[in-house]
């Protein structure tokens, strides 16, 4: 049955072969024959003048007395040191460039702990793999490389003690047209060009619907494979298919961009015995988080009896790609080929979905998909495996001595020279402000407030004359963790632990070595909301110890990441417990229910103050769900009673408390965030300073409590402040200290 469907798969496809590489390297290493495989005749690498070696570096070995899973896998060229082949090129452009990997075992070498490391000119394409981390017998890799030179070499690097090997190697020209230099980004929607300047390593490339194509049924030598295994429910698609001779090419797509049998086949809407039938056919990949991906996804109208009635949606992630999708509106027939291309981003995951879904209002409900190929985009070191760049994998050659010393002569004297810049300026600031910063490794952040602003003096602090600022480097946030723990604690930051999704980015459970329960929160840089709530929430938890709030147990600033380590709520947030929410935890935990939480600390305070004695609850029951309750039934006016007030300035303690009853708000919609909160207590306290001096503001912003009478407040220890928790060391200070009380209890949670 196979061998006549690939008969059948030649003949449909064998007609549009027009194609025929300019360069076409079809090399079988360490063989002394030619090797036949799918169709196309691999020739020895010692018939080449391809290698370029001492001669003593590389040895070959054979499966003699042992079954390689293809011919092609039978001989592999093994090298001890540095090794390249060097391919010349007829016609600049992007190449393919495919590797067969296998490790014959009962070999003089042991290839399966062999360190494989491959590079080009510019690009990293394998770095440090071994098939002791590897759960198949073989390894193909198939790259996009574009060849701006004569000449394209392949560097094989083995590690220190181990050797490196390679069993069959191509080098095939590309169409100029298959891969284009603009596509479009997602999230934010927008054009992303320069693609002819990066490298690609495909990773996924599938036939929806359809059987696996491989290299006889491609006019560039691809494989498709089916796409069953990557469906989110099997049950929600059902394959449709058409004669491919009916598959209608166009200007714009042919044969080289996918075979008429890809076109042919698709899947459609089927029935996954959900109440919505308005559902969407999902399929998940797993992908390297730190890596940006190129998206092509085909689609051919091979169902629609006319035209216009197949109208559906597109989605990659959680980005709507293509909206209200009018297949043959754009094609102008059915049965004709289209295909579109996306940059997808996926810094923060560790999987990539690509959904498909129909158009509420169209008429029809239905949805499809016939083709999808995903390949990972080198990043800025030029990797397509991990952060090194090509330059930093190879040993330093004596011969380049002189110029290394050239190159680190010039960078030290721009350093040099820069620095007398810098300090020049700061000398200039310093006389000009009068006033002393710590310098820092990140940017420093701003005390209160949502501004961006990193030159604001605190009011609380404007008397002495001192900014108040913290940053990263401060000792107070705790340990310091390398990146390389963060990614080790949560799995390389595993889809599978993440426990929330918020302006901030992604918070993940993870665990350290020693066994302990960590949240990681990872700050998004690309989102300017959330870098002002992370900074904020680093701020406040660098100061506040409360056993309603999460402590903070460390930071990461690595590689520009912004990453804080909390201890985990094994139980869920306070909410939960107050409410008995059965929201799931990834809901729960938003900087929402964060303000909520800070919003039950604040009600605390406010309900413990000494002159609320008198109606403490006598029972022993926790205090937070008391505050809670009053705030349920809008007791806040009770806590504002002329009689229990206190000295303390009433528009003070009027914007404290309302402060405390919005954080408390039932729904996340209605809470300020975090930067507000912060900004409103920073307001309150001011107006409690100026109290001695000003008649009560008016506050156009809530309503107004009427006449309000004023009594003593507890002692307070001086010692405290909430600016820099520590001594305060002049008189301003201290009075600073005395008139903020209930402020105080945020800092210093004692006896409670």
């Amino acid at each position: 049955m196979s061998m006549v469907l690939s008969v059948v798969l030649f003949m449909c496809i064998g007609s549009y072969a027009t194609f025929t590489p300019i360069d076409n390297y079809l090399i079988s290493c360490g063989s002394t024959q030619n090797i036949t495989f799918q169709g196309r005749t691999f020739v020895p690498d010692s018939g080449h003048s391809l290698l370029s070696n001492d001669g003593e570096s590389s040895v070959v070995v054979n499966s003699k007395g042992t079954t390689a899973p293809s011919p092609i896998y039978q001989s592999a060229r093994v090298f001890t040191s540095i090794a390249s082949y060097k391919f010349e090129i007829r016609k600049q452009g992007r190449h393919w460039v495919r590797l067969y990997f296998y490790p014959i075992p009962k070999s003089e070498r042991n290839l399966a702990s062999a360190s494989i490391t491959v590079v080009t000119e510019k690009f990293v394409l394998l770095n440090n793999f071994t098939f002791k981390n590897y759960n198949g017998s073989f390894l193909f890799k198939e790259y996009a490389i574009n060849v701006t030179s004569d000449s394209l070499i392949l560097t094989f690097i083995p590690s220190n003690g181990s050797v490196s090997f390679v069993n069959a190697i191509e080098v095939v020209s590309v169409p100029d047209e298959l891969i284009p230099d603009q596509a479009l980004a997602l999230n934010p929607s927008a054009p992303f060009s320069g693609i002819s300047e990066l490298a690609f390593e495909t990773v996924y490339r599938l036939n929806m619907g359809g059987p696996l194509l491989t290299s006889q049924n491609d006019t560039l030598g691809r494989s498709w494979e089916n796409d069953m295994k990557y469906l989110h429910v099997n049950s929600s698609a059902v394959n449709v298919s058409a004669s491919p001779g009916s598959i209608k090419y166009h200007a714009g797509v042919t044969p080289e961009t996918a075979p008429n049998w890809v076109y042919a086949t698709a899947d459609a809407m089927g029935d996954p015995n959900v109440p919505n039938v308005n559902f969407n056919l999902t399929w998940v990949f797993s992908v390297e988080p730190s890596f940006q991906y190129f998206v092509r996804v085909h689609f051919c109208d091979i169902m629609s009896k006319a035209l216009n009635n197949l109208v559906f949606n597109l989605y990659i992630n959680s980005d709507n790609a293509l909206g209200s999708f009018d297949l043959s509106s754009l094609t102008g027939d059915l049965g004709v080929p289209y295909y579109k291309d996306f940059i997808s981003n996926s810094a923060d995951s560790s999987t990539l979905t690509v959904s498909v879904g129909p158009d509420t209002m169209a008429d029809i409900t239905n949805a499809t998909m016939n083709g999808l190929e995903i390949m990972k985009i080198s990043n800025q070191a030029g990797s397509l495996d991990g952060t090194s760049s090509v330059a930093s994998l190879f040993p330093d050659a004596p011969s380049k001595k002189n110029n290394i010393a050239i190159i680190v002569g010039s960078v030290l004297g721009a350093v040099v020279g820069l620095a007398l810049i810098v300090f020049c300026y700061c000398c200039f600031v310093g006389r000009k402000s009068k006033t002393t910063q710590p310098a820092h490794p990140w940017l420093p952040l701003p005390l209160y407030g949502n501004s961006q602003t990193i030159t604001k003096v605190s009011t609380t602090s404007q008397k002495s004359g001192t900014a108040s600022f913290i940053s990263l480097a401060s000792s107070s946030l705790g340990r310091f963790f390398t990146f390389q723990e963060i990614l080790d604690a949560t799995n390389k930051f595993d889809e599978n632990l993440l426990l929330g999704v918020g302006g901030f980015g992604r918070v993940y459970k993870g665990t350290l070595e020693d066994g302990m329960k960590v949240a990681v929160k990872r700050g998004n840089p690309r989102s300017e909301q959330g870098l002002a709530e992370f900074r904020t929430e680093i701020e406040m938890l660098s100061k506040l110890r409360h056993r309603h709030l999460v402590s903070l147990i460390g930071y990461c600033d690595e590689r520009s990441e912004m990453i804080l380590v909390y201890e985990y709520m094994a139980n869920g947030p306070l909410r939960s417990h107050l409410y008995g929410t059965d929201l799931p935890p990834r809901q729960q935990l938003t900087e929402k229910s964060d303000v909520y939480s800070f919003g039950v600390v604040l009600m605390e305070v406010l309900c413990t103050r000494p002159a609320l004695n008198p109606v403490l609850p006598r029972e022993q029951v926790n205090i937070a769900e008391w505050a809670m309750t009053w705030q349920k039934k809008g007791m806040l006016d009770h806590i504002m009673d002329p009689n229990l007030v206190g000295k303390v300035n009433p528009a003070s303690l009027k914007k404290f408390g309302e402060t405390a009853e919005k954080c408390l708000a039932e729904y996340g919609v209605d809470r300020p965030s975090m930067g507000d909160v912060l900004w409103n207590l920073e307001y309150a306290l001011q107006l409690e300073e100026t109290s001695s001096a000003l008649m009560e503001p008016e506050d156009n912003s809530t309503n107004h409590i009427p006449t309000i009478q004023l009594t003593p407040l507890e002692p307070f220890d001086n010692s405290v402040s909430m600016i820099d928790g520590g001594n305060s060391g002049t008189d301003d200070d201290a009075e600073d200290a005395a008139t903020s009380a209930v402020f105080s209890q945020l800092v210093n949670p004692r006896g409670r």
